[in-house]
């Protein structure tokens, strides 16, 4: 019965990661994004170099679009036409509309000032590991312990290492989507052997 239910949750789990498999390097773009971010963070002490962070941030932003572009040559073969049918969704893209909803509710949120600076990082830390947490409900425990982690970290910076806080939960936390997205990449290939523990 165990091993039954193991199956099914890795079939599930690779026609999922199926699905989004094209979606998978955001994972990558935003994770490296958010360490660089933490390490300019951490060098600001010494040397100006906010533009550093913008300019990250644009890059990063403009190779999600050019892969979520390339998503759209992918659906001309049949095969991909096929699973974006099954999935519901129409375009996989539509799949990163809640993440991008709560982006643009953070920016938001810092725009018109009602996060303040220090508090913007454990506010992004935080919808981060909720964001973990509801991926692995579906998709398996580990991506739910990473959230539950990310928010245990989050809180603790939050209450007494604030002033480090940007420096520490971007750091961590484009760790954890640079470590999401290996165990995803992981987690779809095909040509992963079934075990019968």
């Amino acid at each position: 019965m165990q091993n039954a239910k193991r199956t099914d949750l890795t079939n599930k789990r690779k026609a999922w990661i199926g699905e989004a498999r094209a979606l998978l390097p955001l994972l990558f773009i935003w994770g490296a994004e958010w360490i660089f971010s933490a390490l300019v963070d951490f060098a600001i002490y010494w040397r100006d170099l906010d533009w550093l962070k913008q300019a990250a941030f644009i890059t990063a932003v403009i190779a999600s679009f050019i892969q979520i572009w390339s998503l759209r040559s992918q659906l001309g073969s049949g095969e991909d036409k096929k699973a974006s049918e099954r999935s519901g969704f129409g375009h996989p893209a539509l799949l990163l509309l809640p993440g991008a909803m709560l982006i643009a509710a953070v920016a938001l949120l810092e725009a018109i000032g009602a996060v303040g600076p220090l508090f913007a990082p454990v506010l992004r830390a935080f919808i981060l590991a909720i964001g973990f947490v509801q991926i692995g409900l579906l998709l398996g425990r580990p991506l739910v312990y990473l959230g539950l982690w990310l928010f245990a970290l989050s809180a603790i910076m939050g209450v007494w290492y604030l002033g480090y806080s940007a420096v520490i939960l971007e750091g961590m936390g484009g760790i954890s989507l640079l470590v999401s997205g290996y165990m995803l990449q992981t987690w779809g290939r095909d040509d992963l052997p079934q075990t019968d523990k």
